[in-house]
C-alpha cells in the first residue's frame, strides 16, 4: 500500500512540473470561452438588426393601412395590406414565430378613441444560437406603429362617377354658392362639369379631374383656384354600412291632409324600420325622434308643403332587404325640410343614405325651396341626384350641409354652408396620411 501511495505521488509531481500539457489545455478553454463571448456578441448584435427592421415593417405597414384607410378600404383591404408590408420587410404573419396583428382603431396609445387611426403590431420569438448556453429560450421582441388617416380639404360638394362623363351640370339664371368649401368632381371628361345659361358658381376651390365647359353667360368663380387634371378624391363615407336590421316596425307610413305623423325608435337613437316607403303630402308633418329610419323598399315622397323634423341625430336610409325596389327620395312643392344627422354613431354625419347597390338609372330629387335645411351628408353613392334650394346661415339655414352623389344636377338658387365643427361629417378632399406613435 504504502509503495503505491508512494507512486502516485510521483507520477502526481511529475504532472504538476510537465506544464506543456497544461498551458493547451487553459489555451484550449480560454479560446472557447472568447470565441463564445464573440458568437453571443455577434447574435446579441444580430438580434438588435433584427428588432430595428421589425420596427421599420411596423412603421411601413401602418403607414401603408392607414393610406389604404384614407382610400376608402374596408378592414379587410387595409389588414392584408399592412401584413404585405411587413411580409417584404421578412415578418410574414404565422410564419418563422410572427405574429402580425392590425388594430382599428388602436389598443393601446393616444388614439385608442379615433377610426381614423391604425396600430400594427408585429411580434416575433427570437431563434437562439450560442445564447442557448445561457438561457432556455430566445426573447420575443415587439414593435408597434400607428398611422393616422387623414383628408385635407373642405369639399361641401362631391359627384363620385369617374367614368368619362360629365358628372355636375348647373344650367339656367341660377347661383350656387359653395361658402368657405370646396367642389370635387371625379370624372376625366373635358366637359365633366357643365355649365349654361347664366348659371354661376361660387367656391373656394374646384377640383376637377377632367375639365369644365361654359356657355351661355356661365361662370366659375373661385377664390383660391379651378385645378383641372386633379387626382381625384376618395369616397369619404366609403366605409360607412348600413345597421344591421330585420322586419318592419311599421308599412306603407304615409299622412296628409294637414295631420302629424310621429315616428321614434324603440330606444332613444336605436333602428326603426319603415316598409315600403314614407310619403307626407297637403301640409302634412312629420316629426322624426332621434335615429335611423330604414326605408326597407319604396319612395319617401315629401310634397305639397308639407314639412319633416328631425333634430337630435337623424339618419334615413334607403335600401332593400330583397335586393330589389330599391326607393328613390323626393322633396319637392316647397316643403319644409330640417334634419339634423347624429354626431356619432355608425352613421355620424350622415343625414341622407342610400343603399350603395341602388340602380344608377334612377334619380333623387331635393328642390324643397328655400326652407331644406340639412345638417349633414346627403349621400347617394350610386345615383344621380337634382338638387336647388336651400337658404343661407343668416336666414335660418343650415351651417354644415354636404352633397356626395354619383352625378349631380343642379337647377334653382342653392347655398352650401361648411361650419361643419362638431357635426360628425367627414372632409371631402385629398387624403392625408401620417405616422403618429
Amino acid at each position: 500500500m504504502t509503495r503505491l501511495t508512494e507512486a502516485a505521488r510521483g507520477l502526481a509531481a511529475r504532472l504538476i512540473e510537465d506544464r506543456k500539457g497544461g498551458v493547451a489545455a487553459l489555451t484550449a478553454v480560454a479560446l472557447t470561452a472568447l470565441l463564445g463571448f464573440a458568437g453571443l456578441g455577434t447574435e446579441v448584435s444580430l438580434w438588435y438588426s433584427t428588432k430595428r427592421n421589425m420596427q421599420g415593417a411596423s412603421d411601413a405597414a401602418a403607414f401603408s393601412a392607414a393610406a389604404s384607410l384614407a382610400a376608402g378600404q374596408n378592414s379587410t383591404s387595409f389588414t392584408a395590406a399592412a401584413k404585405a408590408v411587413t411580409k417584404s420587410f421578412g415578418f410574414t404573419d404565422g410564419s418563422g414565430g410572427v405574429t402580425v396583428t392590425v388594430h382599428n382603431p388602436p389598443s393601446t396609445g393616444a388614439y385608442t378613441a379615433n377610426n381614423a387611426a391604425v396600430e400594427v403590431d408585429i411580434s416575433q420569438t427570437q431563434t437562439m444560437l450560442f445564447t442557448q448556453l445561457f438561457r432556455s429560450s430566445g426573447p420575443t421582441f415587439n414593435t408597434r406603429a400607428v398611422g393616422l388617416a387623414g383628408v385635407s380639404g373642405n369639399g361641401c360638394v362631391m359627384a363620385l362617377d369617374r367614368g368619362n362623363v360629365t358628372d355636375v351640370t348647373d344650367s339656367g339664371a341660377t347661383t350656387l354658392n359653395l361658402t368657405s368649401c370646396s367642389l370635387y368632381i371625379n370624372s376625366p371628361s373635358s366637359s365633366a362639369l357643365t355649365m349654361t345659361g347664366g348659371a354661376v358658381t361660387n367656391a373656394q376651390s374646384a377640383y376637377i379631374v377632367g375639365n369644365y365647359t361654359t356657355s351661355g353667360g356661365a361662370h366659375l368663380n373661385t377664390t383660391n383656384g379651378t385645378h383641372t387634371s386633379a387626382a381625384a378624391a376618395n369616397d369619404p363615407y366609403a366605409n360607412v354600412n348600413i345597421p344591421s336590421y330585420s322586419g318592419c316596425n311599421r308599412t306603407n307610413q304615409s299622412v296628409s291632409g294637414g295631420h302629424t305623423l310621429n315616428l321614434a325608435p324603440s330606444s332613444p337613437g336605436g333602428v326603426m324600420v319603415l316598409c315600403n316607403g314614407l310619403a307626407a303630402s297637403g301640409g302634412s308633418t312629420v316629426n322624426l325622434s332621434p335615429g335611423v329610419y330604414i326605408i326597407d323598399g319604396g319612395n319617401v315622397n315629401i310634397t305639397g308643403g308639407s314639412t319633416v323634423n328631425g333634430s337630435g341625430g337623424v339618419t334615413i336610409i334607403l335600401t332593400s332587404s330583397s335586393h330589389s325596389s330599391y326607393g328613390t327620395i323626393s322633396f319637392s312643392g316647397g316643403t319644409n325640410i330640417n334634419l339634423t344627422a347624429p354626431t356619432s354613431g355608425a352613421t355620424a354625419g350622415i343625414a341622407i343614405f342610400q343603399d350603395r347597390n341602388a340602380p344608377s338609372s334612377a334619380t333623387d330629387s331635393f328642390s324643397g325651396g328655400a326652407t331644406q335645411n340639412i345638417t349633414g351628408a346627403i349621400y347617394f353613392p350610386s345615383q344621380p341626384v337634382s338638387y336647388s334650394g336651400g337658404s343661407t346661415v343668416s336666414n335660418g339655414g343650415s351651417a354644415c350641409t354636404q352633397l356626395v352623389a354619383y352625378k349631380i344636377t343642379f337647377s334653382g338658387n342653392s347655398v352650401f354652408n361648411a361650419n361643419c365643427t362638431g357635426t360628425g361629417v367627414a372632409k371631402i378632399g385629398a387624403s392625408t396620411t401620417s405616422l403618429v406613435e
